[in-house]
């Protein structure tokens, strides 16, 4: 059938609205109708007979669901301003700084010491021969220094990177290396540190006290230069211990030296020194844990009034269960009366928990700043990246990394429970491997395998070395030779760049003060 011949069947069947111009869209229409029904009785009479055929139904064209729209965190503060002096930890995400590494030859008084490097007097190869379960990446420091060993009477480098070269590591008592890691807290955006000053080493210890005096100098000098908050945290191992019975007099007075040589009270030292309740803020950790540590809460008390009494305001470092007065927590009701006259507390988190059951702990997180809310103490939850520290405790189970999604649900769950600061554990803490600085892949650290054979006895909860099988092997839990206990350096994840931790933690303020979104997976970076 031509064009002709089909216009001259249309114009039968329709003949009015056909000749009709007026009339188009109708027309349209049925020869649209027609059409249809045509091939509709075409395909069932070439069916051969095909009753049950069914026309396929026309599908309507579904709307694009819209995107979910990104929650922000609605902060209960008014962020920071670069700058400006840090009046309040709130809005703040701050780490802990050990600073206390120490080389031969870095000047200090200690000596001939890789301090806390060493373990068992050596830093070398070897479980229970050094302190550190990670390397830190050392291509940016100025000063570097080499750990040796000696056999037969000749010195060689004891540790070596996986393509030969010798590996070499930092001291913090150089003022480069504080700066460094101060210029780092800057471009990644770490708002400071809490420089931890260990009552142990700092009181009735003149070694310990020029080591630390020096590395809070270099910080101080940090914290100007980068703009970054600072503030002095005591750890109270030693504190009331041992021969000395370092004594709160002491610590106080020790205090009054840190508040006068940096003339906290008026910021013309210090602009960036940590602030609290219109008052340089001072820290006192290890308040109110149960295992046997040879202060009293009433020691506690004393010495925060003291602080008090010198224009301080107070941080208290607690148990996990501070609230419940439980599980690592004394009973004593008066560690609640302490925590109700600091100003801020922060519970310590790292071994509590890892990524397979962080989840029990959203309720008492939630509870805890519940709590503090209503009493009126400020409430820096922990967080850390993960733990290891198997060369100085080889019984201890790795908590992974996970490439940083466990530091970032611990963020993300702390924001999102209403946490208004947050505390990182650690900065530089390569013992523990909780540090989130720049350090070595899994694939670049140095090998940690000692060429020499020993054995490694354990009971208790402590551990001894021995040349040979000792004699009286039965007296302790287990012996075995240190090479079996599978003891390596642990590392940031090979794929990641040495800095990611650093990086995530930067993510972590930005999500605190809403400025990225609120979610449980970090931005693209």
């Amino acid at each position: 059938m031509g064009p002709g011949e089909r216009g001259s069947v249309l114009a039968l069947l329709f003949p009015a609205s056909f000749k009709n111009p007026k009339n188009k869209r109708m027309r349209l229409n049925k020869v649209c109708y027609l059409l249809t029904l045509c091939l509709t009785i075409s395909v069932i009479a070439c069916g051969g007979g095909g009753d049950d055929y069914i026309p396929p139904a026309i599908e309507e064209p579904q709307p694009e669901e819209p995107p979910a729209e990104e929650v922000y965190n609605k902060p209960d503060f008014v962020p920071h301003v670069d700058g400006e002096p840090f009046d309040s930890y709130r809005g703040l995400v701050m780490a802990g700084y050990q600073g206390w590494f120490g080389a031969p030859g870095d000047g200090c008084s200690h000596g001939n010491q890789w301090y806390h490097y060493q373990e068992n007097g050596v830093f070398e190869p070897g479980v229970l021969r050094n302190s550190i379960d990670l390397w830190p990446d050392m291509r940016e420091y100025e000063k570097q220094y080499t750990p040796t060993k000696t056999r037969d009477g000749e010195t060689s480098p004891a540790f070596h990177y996986p393509d030969g070269e010798v590996a070499t590591v930092y001291s913090a008592y150089d003022e480069s290396s504080v700066l460094l890691h101060f210029k780092w807290m800057k471009e990644y955006g770490l708002d400071g540190v809490f420089m931890q000053r260990f009552v142990g080493e700092v009181v009735n210890n003149p070694h310990g006290k020029d080591h630390f005096d020096k590395v809070l100098a270099s910080a101080m000098k940090g914290s100007n230069q980068y703009q970054r908050a600072i503030c002095v945290m005591y750890d109270l191992g030693g504190f009331m211990d041992g021969e000395t019975r370092n004594t709160v007099n002491e610590v106080l007075a020790d205090a009054q030296s840190i508040m006068d040589t940096y003339r906290l009270k008026n910021r013309n030292t210090q602009k960036f020194y940590l602030y609290q309740n219109g008052k340089p803020m001072i820290v006192l950790w290890g308040v109110g844990f149960n295992d046997n540590r040879p202060y009293s809460l009433d020691d506690i008390g004393q010495l925060m009034d003291g602080l008090k009494e010198k224009g301080f305001s107070i941080m208290l470092g607690v148990p996990t269960y501070w609230r419940q007065r439980s599980n690592d927590a004394l009973p004593d009701a008066k560690l609640h009366e302490l925590i109700k006259a600091a100003d801020v507390i922060m519970p310590w988190f790292v071994g509590r928990y890892g990524n397979d059951n962080y989840s029990n702990f959203h309720s008492l997180i939630a509870s805890d700043i519940a709590w503090c809310e209503k009493e009126g103490v400020e409430y820096a939850p922990l967080c850390y990246p993960g733990s290891s520290d198997r060369n100085m405790h080889p019984n201890n189970v790795t908590n992974p990394r996970l490439g940083g999604q466990f530091l970032w649900n611990q963020m993300y769950h702390c924001v999102k429970s209403g946490a208004q600061m947050i505390y990182i554990a650690m900065f530089d803490e390569i013992d523990e491997g909780t540090a989130i600085y720049k350090c070595l892949n899994k694939s670049d650290v140095p090998g940690d395998e000692s060429d020499l054979e020993y054995y490694v006895a354990y009971r208790n909860g402590s551990y001894q070395v021995f040349r040979s099988m000792p004699a009286d092997a039965d007296r302790y839990e287990w012996v075995r030779k240190a090479s079996d206990l599978n003891v390596i350096f642990e590392g940031v994840e090979d794929g990641l760049p040495t800095d990611h931790y650093l990086w995530l933690v930067g993510q972590g303020r930005k999500m605190l003060r809403g400025e990225v979104p609120l979610k449980s997976s970090w931005p693209a970076r």
